[in-house]
């Protein structure tokens, strides 16, 4: 590899230089280096360990990385970022990891009940009633046995639906299946509300439930920490609690409170209506996409056109595999799509929607293709979150119209199993990485956390494996990539998907000093055991942010 550096002009001696490491460093070439070193908040140099000697001073920390990779920092393209963060700050976890039953979660809420005052609201989240021993979702009066007298909203993993007590729905005013969308408020076969809501009766509820700023600002920390003990150094945050949120995110990597740098998504997470208001106010403004710094900067306007892979609530073309009366829930119709889009990009916000589900899909294509073919715009970046079902004539026209897809192959690790049940063959062409490379298609990655874990290997072992991680079910094995092919996504892709590929996503000089170190040669490490890799250090701005005690 050619050795590079900083232009300078007078000798500078790096602040930190990493030896003797598998430098993945994500050029256009893919180049592997030995080391690399920085100076302030930039990289100064790559290369071999000589050439970075050359740079080392009295007062530069070298870090011998012995044969461990040294990346960039990830760049998480889709997570809820503060909804995670929640998770046991405020919010009760009830994750696969801490239940496997619905008696595991009422011990929790009869906990919860017992030190809450009447009328509080308990919340829980992060249930699948796929790996819950009972294979259904928890019922209303299941919860009302052990919580009467406050109101509960237990939310799935995918978030996109959640149970609620009697309590609850009482007080939100729900005592009908005709109040919402069909589908939206499940009944039992005597047509009796089972406490279920779906899609926007779910999101519509949320803005009932309050979250004080000390518990938000609570939840912000708890997400920081957990990012960089990750090695994410960037973000881009899919929504959550709206204009409340939105300013405490703010003022916090203001202040450097977060040290991960936030692109913030312009949508929240109580509805449709909601949602379109949320949007139109900042339409009015006249601000747009970029506006920031390199540590705060507004994304794109978001919409939620559908449900969930894993509900399975996605809108798809065809019926579901397990069940060929479910086709899933189209939350946004063509026309209204249409219009949003229209909005939106003569605003020259950068665009995005929530589409999971192949006919979902379509939609935003058919609005994206309307928009560029009236409004004809380079180098537009706008992006479908998930694109999880696809086929090859939606690659292509993903591939024509140069939309950004940010994938989420974690989905594959926790439910490879689960997919294939509900989607066939269709999981041939689900989260298509391998095809996206073939056909030159530029996506990022992102968690989806709190849905699936931060921790990226979750990612690239979905990635590269294409399968269950606890039964090592098979689930679309021919779009399995390498792992520097998903490296890159995770990186560059990701700064790419922001507009910021310019500063950061790969270690080149002059780019911003955001470097992970992990506890393993990756290239070399075998894939099926992607789980146990660590992340040893990360940098943000050339400073160490977290290192991990061994």
């Amino acid at each position: 590899m050619k050795d590079e550096m900083m232009n300078m002009p007078e000798k500078i001696y790096a602040d930190t230089a990493f030896i003797n490491a598998k430098v993945i460093t994500v050029s256009e070439n893919d180049e592997i280096a030995e080391a690399v070193c920085t100076v302030g908040n930039k990289i100064l140099a790559v290369g071999a360990n000589e050439l970075i000697k050359e740079y080392t001073g009295p007062e530069t920390k070298v870090i011998d990385a012995a044969g461990r990779t040294v990346m960039p920092g990830f760049i998480d393209s889709h997570i809820h970022f503060v909804m995670y963060g929640l998770l046991d700050h405020g919010v009760v976890n009830v994750d696969y990891k801490h239940v496997s039953s619905i008696k595991d979660i009422l011990k929790l809420i009869e906990k919860e009940a017992s030190v809450k005052k009447k009328g509080e609201w308990i919340v829980l989240s992060g249930y699948d009633h796929n790996k819950l021993k009972e294979k259904r979702h928890p019922l209303k009066e299941e919860f009302d046995s052990v919580a009467p007298d406050n109101p509960v909203q237990c939310i799935r993993c995918c978030a996109h639906m959640g149970v609620y007590n009697s309590y609850a729905l009482n007080l939100c005013n729900v005592t009908s299946a005709e109040q919402f969308a069909p589908g939206e408020v499940v009944t039992d076969d005597n047509g009796n509300l089972t406490g279920l809501l779906k899609e926007t009766a779910h999101m519509s509820l949320s803005k009932k439930v309050i979250l004080s700023e000390n518990e938000l600002l609570n939840g912000i920390k708890n997400a920081n920490k957990i990012m960089l003990e990750n090695g994410i150094t960037s973000v881009h945050d899919a929504g959550s609690y709206g204009k409340t949120t939105m300013r405490l995110l703010q003022k916090s990597c203001a202040d450097r409170t977060v040290k991960v740098r936030v692109r913030p998504m312009i949508f929240d997470m109580y509805g449709k209506e909601s949602g379109k208001e949320y949007i139109e106010n900042f339409l009015n403004t006249g601000i747009y996409t970029n506006l920031g710094d390199e540590h705060f900067k507004l994304g794109p306007v978001k919409i939620m056109t559908d449900g969930s892979t894993s509900g399975p609530s996605c809108a798809t073309i065809e019926p579901y595999s397990h069940d060929k009366n479910l086709k899933g829930i189209q939350v946004w119709q063509q026309d209204e799509a249409d219009e949003m889009i229209d909005k939106v990009y003569k605003s020259e916000f950068q665009m995005t929607a929530h589409a999971v589900g192949d006919k979902a899909v379509t939609v935003m294509l058919n609005g994206y293709e309307k928009a560029l073919k009236d409004m004809p715009r380079e180098n537009h970046r706008h992006r479908i979150e998930h694109c999880a079902l696809t086929n090859e004539d939606i690659i292509k026209r993903v591939r024509d119209l140069s939309i950004i897809p940010v994938s989420n192959p974690a989905f594959i690790s926790i439910n490879a199993c689960d997919y294939n049940r509900f989607y066939g063959e269709r999981v041939k062409y689900m989260f298509p990485l391998k095809s996206y490379i073939e056909n030159n298609v530029i996506t990022a990655i992102g968690s989806d956390a709190p849905v699936t874990e931060a921790n990226p290997m979750f990612s690239l072992y979905g990635a590269v494996n294409r399968c269950d991680i606890k039964t090592e079910e098979s689930c679309g094995d021919n779009q399995k990539v390498g792992i520097k092919d998903i490296v890159r996504m995770f990186t560059y892709n990701g700064a790419y998907a922001a507009f910021e590929e310019g500063i950061k996503g790969s270690l080149e000089p002059g780019k911003l000093a955001d470097i992970v170190m992990l506890s393993e040669n990756i290239l070399d490490y075998p894939e099926k055991k992607l789980m146990d890799v660590k992340t040893v250090m990360t940098m943000i701005d050339g400073e160490v942010v977290y290192e991990r005690k061994e």
